[in-house]
């Protein structure tokens, strides 16, 4: 049975993570915006939108125990030409609510078709970082007509299998998050914690975002998966791969190897000093690339 404050612990504790969100949007989203829970056949979905309502859409789908709010740094230059949706994952840390179990790949489509289509977004460009790149390129995969352009940023497995490392450590995060979320993400993000000054965050407020989800009950997330070089030969339209060059999911280095041969229209490109914060600690640069991606003809 699932009570009225669900996906919460509490009504309090929905009341104080809702306050808190909200709070974060107005202070850190970089334009102005109007937000909305569109009704899906999988529960109300929250989707910030913001840029001319009349401009070519782009949609984003953000990493995994995150929320929308992660594209803060980015979708203020997007904006500026094209109307953005940032998408709160339906079985995240967001605002929306998974009121049917998303318990398969499948799921994800037939929620992600529902919202499209309740959102009259017949072609879009789909851009995805990290599990929002895997959701991004199994899209693509189930709708290729529907996708102008796909962005993977650092995505999830999808090019390669993710590290042991990896994999290890962000288990023990899952499972013992108040024991090993701050350290995990320390040797996640280390570029980010190494320079405060370019990834917008204090290890104050960095603690304080890994508090709240607290206020949720336990998420379950889909396991990723790679994509086949059968499949890839059906993306057809065009892709850019960003990722920093010290990612610790895989190394982009042998991604781009991958790509040029199963991808040879994918558009590459490894940023420096950074790692999986390459949105926020190269923040610049990713929202030039993509948004030169965006306008090529």
């Amino acid at each position: 049975m699932r009570h009225e404050w669900y996906p919460f612990i509490s009504a309090q504790a929905k009341k104080t993570y809702t306050d808190w969100y909200h709070r974060q949007a107005a202070t850190t989203w970089p334009v102005p915006f109007t937000e909305q829970l569109v009704p899906t056949s999988y529960g109300p979905t929250l989707v910030r939108a913001c840029g001319p309502v009349d401009a070519p859409p782009v949609v984003l789908l953000h990493g995994i125990t995150g929320t929308s709010l992660m594209w803060a740094p980015n979708a203020g230059a997007w904006a500026a030409s094209y109307r953005v949706y940032a998408i709160d994952t339906i079985n995240d840390y967001g605002l929306s609510v998974d009121m049917k179990n998303v318990l398969t790949k499948n799921d994800f489509m037939h929620w992600l078709d529902s919202l499209f289509d309740t959102l009259g977004l017949k072609k879009f460009i789909l851009t995805g970082m990290s599990y929002g790149g895997w959701l991004a390129g199994q899209y693509a995969l189930h709708r290729p007509g529907r996708i102008a352009k796909l962005v993977l940023i650092a995505p999830g497995a999808t090019i390669l299998h993710m590290d042991l490392e990896f994999l290890a450590k962000s288990v023990a995060f899952f499972f013992f998050p108040s024991t090993y979320g701050l350290r995990f993400s320390q040797w996640l993000f280390a570029d980010g914690f190494s320079h405060p000054e370019n990834f917008g965050i204090t290890l104050e407020q960095y603690q304080q975002t890994l508090y709240m989800a607290h206020s949720f009950q336990k998420r379950w997330f889909v396991p990723l998966s790679v994509i086949s070089d059968t499949e890839w030969q059906r993306l057809t339209m065009p892709i850019l791969y960003l990722a920093g060059e010290n990612d610790k999911l895989y190394s982009p280095q042998q991604a781009v190897t991958r790509l040029r041969r199963v991808a040879p229209q994918a558009q590459c490109h490894i940023l420096p000093h950074a790692g999986h914060d390459v949105t926020v600690v190269q923040a610049r640069e990713i929202n030039r690339l993509a948004l030169a991606f965006y306008d090529m003809a």
